[in-house]
């Protein structure tokens, strides 16, 4: 298995390096309880604590626009992943790149795909190759 390095870039995009294998339902689950793990563990970059508030709905933006820019799912698939429309996908994934523009948040947001891909590729859910 490849160092992180090796799998991922500053364009958060792996789909060339990270064959997924895995069902996309598991991949989903895999980075939405991740998300919100971190999320509610305080986490968040200071000032970002109301996004916590808003019942998870933030969270699970953050965790559709991972599986999408981090590892590479079609937003058909996250939608199914997460029970929702594409349209709401693509909705989300265009909310957290606006708030990527704040250093801390997009920091936060690195972490999480970082970890996304690791934990997929431990679990055997994607190869490197």
């Amino acid at each position: 298995m490849g160092t992180l390095a090796d799998i991922t870039d500053r364009s958060g995009t792996v789909a060339d390096s990270l064959k997924l294998n895995g069902d996309t339902l598991s991949i989903c689950r895999v980075v939405r309880l991740l998300t919100f793990e971190l999320g509610q563990m305080g986490c968040l970059p200071a000032g970002k604590e109301r996004l916590q508030r808003r019942g998870g709905a933030h969270l699970r933006q953050m965790a559709m626009y991972v599986c999408h820019v981090a590892l590479g799912l079609s937003l058909n698939e996250i939608g199914q992943g997460f029970g929702r429309d594409r349209t709401t996908v693509a909705y989300a994934c265009r909310k957290v790149e606006d708030w990527r523009d704040d250093s801390d948040y997009d920091a936060f947001v690195t972490r999480i795909e970082r970890l996304a891909i690791e934990i997929v590729v431990a679990l055997g859910l994607g190869n490197h190759g």
